[in-house]
């Protein structure tokens, strides 16, 4: 069973299951998924990301010992404690970003990231190296929660589409909550080149460990 954290915080069941029926649903696997408290805006700057990371930490642990996982994956772009939280818990610990990273590597040469932040998520870019090739995002969508808002959808295209015309051969997206509005399906109906959805990207990431439950 692969446990889930969430660094948005939020007590509305559909929007907290979100990501976990989508890797059920591209990996077969068992989840369960947790927030961690008190960031209804989830992860966007330095300074909320420094707030979330010793709540991940404690959550991992809390997690590991209520439930018989396979492993852990830290579902946000940034990754966010990822190595604090290798250093505490034994299980495989996995982050959205780094596995989106891997993925959009696998199937292009010109990756362009789209994102909610000033900059891509550090890490993801390194382990991109010289796949990286541009980081766009938009002044109106800085917070996860302006993803509901009206013509989110279309802001994002029109990011998506200016990489693509610059010479983006794959989109990337920085952001868990891209998953969340299902901008992934939006955008394969106006775009041709592939889109890799972070959330997909951890179903991928947790088949590779090769547990029973994730065939």
């Amino acid at each position: 069973m692969l446990g889930i954290i969430r660094v948005l915080t939020t007590d509305n069941e559909e929007v907290l299951q979100e990501h976990g029926k989508k890797i059920e649903e591209k990996s077969f696997a068992k989840t369960v998924t947790h927030c961690i408290g008190s960031q209804p805006n989830g992860i966007f700057d330095d300074a909320s990301e420094r707030e979330a990371i010793p709540k991940i930490v404690e959550l991992a642990k809390e997690m590991s010992r209520k439930y018989k996982l396979d492993a852990i994956t830290i579902s946000c772009a940034a990754d966010p404690a990822l190595e604090e939280t290798r250093a505490q818990v034994d299980l495989p610990i996995l982050g959205a970003g780094v596995s989106g990273a891997h993925a959009a590597a696998m199937v292009g040469s010109k990756v362009g990231i789209v994102g909610i932040t000033d900059e891509p998520p550090s890490r993801m870019k390194e382990e991109l190296g010289q796949r990286f090739f541009k980081h766009r995002f938009s002044s109106e969508l800085r917070k996860t929660t302006d993803l509901f808002n009206d013509g989110a959808k279309e802001e994002l295209l029109r990011i998506v589409k200016s990489l693509i015309d610059e010479g983006a051969d794959v989109i990337l997206f920085a952001c868990t909550g891209f998953s969340t509005i299902r901008l992934k399906d939006y955008l394969t109906l106006h775009i041709k080149i592939p889109v890799i959805d972070l959330v997909e990207a951890q179903a991928i990431a947790y088949q590779l460990i090769g547990k029973e439950d994730s065939k």
